[in-house]
């Protein structure tokens, strides 16, 4: 049985956007597919944990409905392809998911728990997380979904590596009880479910020996994933080589893979099936107690006809009416075979249904004007009617509307007044303060991987007496001359948002510094500004803008300076607006747009986060030079510790002369991701001998980087970290410079530091190091290896796990303080 992912998405985008035009092929692998009932849940930690290739092999040649379940959104990973971080990241990782999920063909869900960052056991994992909370989710999931397999990446000890990983395997093998049981989590408002079987999808990662011990252990069973599929002209190992490299922000990109490829599953829980692991599990409606079901969609099969899909339709829509009213025996059934037989007839008539905004942004309090766009390609005499009003140009009043054969119909759409808090285009999961658990404002929406889009119609389509229906979202489009047409979601957003041009501002002495906050007006009119807070002088502290056109960008120049005592602050940027004879302030947000070719664009609104800190730093030198690597905020942070900034990208290292700056700082994983850094070895070992200082951040040995050849004195690179970051630090050699010149750093200088102290630790160095900082996590030895330094000539070679990329922008003044050193760093004090 071959079955098509193109032509059914099972994600969030295939259940509220249009078909698109679809070919034949497609269209009968999409009646393949639909003729298996199959459930099968997929289950991990993070994006990009799971094995894609399983999820395609089960969704596109087994015909299962298939899902994803990750219990994070990835909030605490790195970001290889820009300077998201935290939130942001996880809204861009959460995007990849659904787009590998729009390749691989599964569905996706996710728990309420916040990656925190690496854990190195479950039991702290739990310490953060609360356990009670992310098992009713995985079990709201399974109970919504009931699935009749659950598959886990990782077993539940600590071969997992990873605390978040083995704590999901132990979730998933509890859920699998906790699901059954009424009594359990009866918050969940769903009926209990009980899974068939539990398998851990082992891999030679963890045991090279995986094949002969599977071949002499009956609990394991083995599946070929690497199949053909002559109808997309993949296979589906090369389908889940495109889903995998959805994960940039990763950089998990990989070649492409084609050929047999073994899977290894171990039954964890449930009884042991004879043969395959779908042995005695329902794969055809027939079995599953439907014959009218599986007759009807074998009849819609045997009579396709791939030059004229159109003549299925009928067919199609006598089994959508047979379901529609048999719909509370067989709810999941009906819901998912509804759903897919409304895709299924728009996709054999060619239709597409649109419903486009103006602008990209509307505002609350709006009633926005649409268009409405549709086309039908079939000789068929079709029919269309928005199941609300709907006044079109065509049809004077309300009903239906002849949709001619290949003719483009467009109707202006009036939309409804947003003034339901509830409608927003801020990610559910963001709309409450969160540390370890995020919260959701609905609980329904807990089974939806994001916020569905705001807006759209709900369009009846009619042929002779039957009818079908789908929901468009309102999208906005707009052609560039080099990428062309650009489809993105309509953003819902206040009025007024502001963006500072920089989030912490430092103040080594008391002189006034300038600070630029630039507003955003998404409607036209005047707004009164008044800036808030205690111990500082700003000017000016109130001031009206005036925007005579929506969309508009005003900046406004700040002059800020402590005053005598003065602490570390937020300044507030407040909205005055008036209602009747009331005043209200509101406190303006930063609008963040997440967007890359890779994903659909989504948007968050967050706290400016202007924060003003009095800083007691001192520093040598005046420029420095950076070299970004897979992004991160440290240049930003040098210029507020008063540094000018050089960027040096391949071309300008050429043309620099290194003996200039103070120092040479590489970002984290430069060596992973610029090639061009191996060529220039020379120039910045002869900078080091000539009196400067390099800095590298962490880097990680991959399949592309093995080894540490950058460095004048050999060590090697771990995957050691300390993941505590209140663990306490030592100082192993508390006269060496680094901590003493030229600021004094105490312990106090490691105090509020976020998610870890450091990672990508060395092991093994050379004698020529010095390693003056110690830490441990809980029952762990000291991990020295966290900064390296090493004179050279008259210079010195560093190399820091720290997370100054974490710390620098979360203004931990003690990071400040000890980068400030080690760029100061002078060999002539040792």
């Amino acid at each position: 049985m071959r079955k098509i992912v193109f032509s059914l998405i099972l994600s969030l985008y295939s259940i509220m956007s249009m078909a698109q035009a679809t070919a034949s092929s497609a269209i009968l692998h999409h009646i393949y597919q639909l003729q298996n009932p199959l459930r099968v849940l997929y289950l991990a930690a993070h994006p990009d944990d799971e094995n894609t290739r399983m999820i395609s092999w089960l969704a596109n040649d087994i015909g299962a409905q298939t899902a994803y379940l990750s219990l994070t959104r990835g909030d605490g990973g790195q970001n290889l392809i820009g300077t998201e971080l935290g939130s942001e990241l996880g809204i861009l990782r959460t995007q990849e998911l659904m787009q590998a999920r729009n390749l691989d063909g599964g569905q996706q869900f996710f728990s309420r728990a916040v990656d925190f960052g690496y854990s190195k056991n479950p039991e702290e994992t739990f310490e953060h997380w609360d356990k009670e909370q992310v098992l009713s989710d995985v079990v709201r999931v399974i109970r919504y979904f009931r699935p009749h397999i659950i598959i886990t990446r990782f077993p539940p000890d600590s071969r997992a590596g990873h605390g978040h990983h083995t704590a999901s395997a132990m979730l998933a093998l509890e859920a699998f009880d906790k699901a059954a049981d009424p009594k359990a989590f009866k918050e969940t408002n769903l009926e209990a479910w009980q899974v068939s079987r539990i398998f851990w999808n082992h891999s030679s990662w963890w045991e090279p020996k995986l094949d002969s011990i599977a071949a002499n252990d009956p609990s394991y069973y083995v599946v070929d994933v690497g199949t053909y599929v002559p109808e997309l002209g993949l296979s589906c190992n090369e389908l889940a080589s495109y889903s995998r490299s959805q994960h940039k922000s990763q950089g998990f990109g990989v070649a492409v893979d084609r050929g047999s490829q073994k899977e290894y599953l171990k039954l964890m829980k449930g009884e042991a099936p004879e043969s395959s692991i779908f042995a005695g599990l329902p794969m055809n409606w027939e079995d599953y107690g439907y014959s009218d079901i599986a007759e009807g969609l074998a009849a819609i099969e045997a009579s396709f006809d791939p030059q004229a899909p159109h003549k299925s339709l009928e067919a199609i829509l006598a089994l959508h009416a047979k379901l529609r009213m048999n719909a509370g025996k067989r709810i999941l059934e009906s819901r998912y075979l509804v759903d897919q037989l409304n895709h299924l007839a728009a996709e054999c008539i060619g239709l597409k249904l649109e419903v486009l905004a103006e602008s990209e942004y509307v505002v609350g309090g709006e009633k926005p004007t649409y268009t409405a766009r549709a086309i039908q390609r079939s000789p068929l005499p079709i029919q269309i009617e928005k199941l609300s009003e709907w006044k079109s140009e065509y049809k004077a009043k309300t009903g239906p509307v002849d949709l001619p054969t290949n003719v483009l119909m467009e109707a202006p759409l009036q939309g409804e007044i947003l003034d339901d808090e509830m409608v927003s285009s801020q990610p559910y999961w963001l709309r409450a303060p969160y540390e370890d658990m995020f919260s959701t404002p609905v609980d329904e929406w807990q089974l939806k991987p994001e916020t569905a889009p705001y807006g759209g119609a709900h369009v009846a389509v009619y042929y002779k007496d039957k009818a079908f229906s789908l929901y468009v979202p309102v999208r906005y489009k707009f052609s560039d001359r080099v990428d062309g047409e650009i489809e993105r979601p309509l953003m819902i957003v206040p009025e007024l948002t502001v963006k500072s041009n920089t989030a912490k501002l430092f103040f080594l002495d008391d002189r006034a510094q300038e600070l630029n906050l630039d507003f955003r007006a998404f409607k036209a009119g005047k707004y009164s500004i008044s800036l808030m807070t205690e111990g500082w002088e700003i000017s000016p502290s109130q001031f009206e803008l005036n925007f005579e056109t929506k969309g508009d960008w005003q900046t406004q120049k700040l002059s800020i300076k402590p005053k005598m005592g003065a602490g570390p602050t937020s300044l507030n940027v407040l909205q005055q607006k008036k209602e009747g004879n009331e005043i209200q302030w509101i406190a303006l947000q930063n609008l963040v747009e997440i967007d890359y070719p890779h994903i659909d664009k989504r948007m968050v609104l967050e706290n400016p986060g202007i924060s003003l800190f009095p800083l007691n730093l001192k520093k040598k030198g005046e420029k420095v030079a950076y070299i970004v690597g897979a992004g991160d905020k440290v240049p930003e942070a040098l210029v507020q510790m008063g540094y000018e900034v050089t960027i040096l990208d391949e071309h300008s290292m050429r043309e620099t002369d290194l003996s200039q700056f103070q120092a040479v700082l590489l970002g984290i994983r430069a060596y992973n991701t610029q090639d061009w850094l191996w060529q220039r070895q020379e120039q910045l070992l002869n900078y080091v001998k000539t009196g400067g200082n390099v800095i590298v951040q962490y880097n990680t040995r991959s399949r592309s980087f093995q080894g540490t050849d950058f460095a004048p004195y050999p060590f090697t690179i771990s995957r050691e970290r300390v993941t505590e970051e209140k663990a306490e630090v030592r100082f192993t050699d508390a006269d060496h410079p680094v901590l003493n010149r030229p600021n004094k750093i105490v312990k106090a200088d490691f105090d509020n530091w976020v998610q870890e102290r450091g990672l990508y630790f060395a092991d093994s160095w050379d004698e020529a190091y010095s390693t003056p900082l110690a830490w441990h996590d809980k029952g762990e030895p000291d991990r020295l290896g966290g900064l390296l330094i090493a004179n050279y000539g008259q210079g010195a070679f560093m190399y820091t796990g720290i997370s100054f990329f974490r710390e620098l922008p979360a203004g931990v003044s003690g990071a400040y303080r000890l980068l400030a050193n080690m760029i100061s760093y002078e060999t002539g004090n040792p």
